[in-house]
């Protein structure tokens, strides 16, 4: 196994799809999870539903079947409402996917808990599941183009000068995200000052030491998919006031990458659609969406359906392509056509034993010379295994190469940073999200300078009866699992604000 994504079919099996999906309507979503994450063919196929066919009425229609809309579709039905929700892939989880990788399932997408993300925490207790630490009790590696530093604990054994340098700069950006906040950036005081400058700027006026400035590449290749002249000041503070602080962003046990669930991530939504039943429409990408006084409707290839509210659980740039009628004004057309999805591909690798333990290592890796920026260890009673992710430019690169190639790349950093045992996996896979239809990239939108001051109430901002979910429109955790879960809830609340 090479590779996994969700291409487009045919419009023979297009066909062929929606007429088993007619038949046997939620069969689908009955199916176990291991039978659902193999299963990775979508519809993408343009059209409209027969204009004589008279469309389906609900309260609420909610556009993706990600975490976000799948939380917010559940919390509206519990209260009595009705739902549909439609669903371009031919699966649920969006920017999450547990597929099989040799003898065990892994996930392919977003997996990881901290110990304060306590919306998603809460989701997997309730639906039964059960978190498992990370394993970091050893040697971290830190990886520069001139050196190798091996360290135990959170911070690299730097030179005392480039120690204090990168101290100094962290601790300077966290005073500011905590200025800038995680609800409204572009009411700070200074936001269009801090937006009209990128990320590597203004390290580069902060810092003296090229280590500290190769560290901030690291961190944001990683963390976001992009390279810090890619990104504002302001984006980049506001993304770190969601997550607490730059230490927890990127830190292992008590930091963003603690915890993940045993089973793989893409359970909590296969669990949430099995409850809304029939309510979720696989296969059926929203082509169009019309407001009217009276609602909305959406339009699928083979359906149209009016709701009171619709709920789109979408990145900003995925939800350029549904055509709006009337079009969308102002802000949020523009917001849609300049918030480009970070660059980011992750790979998972499988063996016999962790025999980079045995030397000492805890798996986790930051490297500037990739294409691997960041690596973890993925084992668990099940198998052992190793994760990671090329992010940014690293991924432009890799990206371009053979499929034997860019395997080749990836075992060879693996090899560096642990051995040659790492040159035998048991079984490899990839998923490259850049080029997934219905994401356009992972983990969540990147703001380039002069957007989110200008733009970025129109993230959360209802347009009519349209309203914004997904992980980008959190109050807390955007990027992230918890985000999207929270985003989900957030908007269900206010939409039955408006049902009454």
């Amino acid at each position: 196994m090479s590779q996994h994504s969700d291409q487009p079919s045919n419009p023979k099996r297009r066909k062929l799809i929606q007429s088993a999906a007619a038949a046997f309507g939620v069969a689908a979503l009955h199916a176990s999870a291991a039978d659902a994450a193999g299963n990775h063919t979508a519809t993408a196929a343009s059209g409209s539903a027969p204009a004589a066919a008279p469309p389906e009425t609900v309260d609420v229609v909610v556009v993706g079947a990600g975490l976000s809309g799948l939380t917010a579709a559940r919390e509206l039905m519990r209260k009595g409402h009705s739902v549909a929700v439609v669903e371009g892939r031919d699966r649920v989880g969006g920017r999450t996917w547990t597929i099989p990788v040799g003898t065990r399932r892994y996930d392919i997408g977003g997996q990881f808990v901290s110990p304060s993300q306590d919306r998603v925490r809460a989701l997997v207790t309730e639906l039964g599941l059960r978190l498992q630490p990370v394993y970091s009790d050893a040697k971290h590696i830190w990886e520069l183009p001139d050196q190798r530093i091996e360290f135990t604990g959170m911070v690299p054994s730097l030179s005392l000068i480039a120690k204090i340098d990168l101290g100094r700069v962290v601790d300077r950006m966290d005073q500011i995200a905590r200025a800038v906040g995680a609800t409204a950036p572009w009411a700070a005081p200074d936001a269009a000052a801090l937006d009209a400058m990128t990320l590597a700027q203004w390290v580069r006026e902060h810092s003296f030491s090229e280590s500290t400035r190769q560290f901030a590449t690291i961190m944001t290749r990683a963390v976001l998919g992009a390279d810090p002249d890619e990104i504002s000041v302001l984006y980049w503070a506001y993304y770190v006031a969601q997550g607490d602080s730059i230490e927890m962003l990127i830190g292992g046990a008590g930091g963003a990458q603690d915890s993940v669930i045993e089973g793989g991530s893409q359970q909590l939504s296969l669990r949430m659609a099995q409850e809304l039943g029939k309510a979720v429409r696989l296969s059926q990408p929203a082509r169009r969406l019309v407001q009217a006084a009276d609602g909305v409707d959406v339009v699928t290839d083979t359906a149209r359906i009016h709701a009171r509210y619709a709920i789109l659980a979408l990145p900003p740039a995925m939800a350029a392509g549904i055509a709006f009628e009337p079009s969308l004004a102002g802000d949020r057309r523009e917001l849609q056509g300049r918030a480009p999805m970070g660059r980011y591909a992750k790979v998972v690798l499988t063996y016999d034993k962790p025999f980079w333990r045995e030397r000492g290592y805890a798996g986790d890796v930051g490297s500037l010379q990739g294409p691997v920026v960041a690596s973890y260890d993925d084992s668990s009673a099940e198998g052992s295994a190793l994760l990671g992710f090329i992010g940014g430019d690293s991924e432009r690169a890799w990206r371009t190469l053979s499929a034997e190639a860019r395997k080749a790349a990836v075992l060879d950093c693996f090899a560096r940073w642990f051995g040659p045992d790492a040159l035998k996996p048991l079984a490899y896979a990839e998923k490259d999200w850049t080029l997934d239809d219905w994401t356009a990239g992972a983990p969540a939108t990147i703001l380039p300078p002069g957007v989110l001051s200008r733009l970025g109430p129109a993230l959360r901002q209802p347009v009519g009866r349209i309203h914004w979910a997904g992980t980008e429109t959190a109050l807390r955790w955007t990027g992230y699992m918890d985000g999207a879960i929270r985003a989900g809830e957030r908007t269900a609340k206010d939409v039955l604000a408006l049902l009454g």
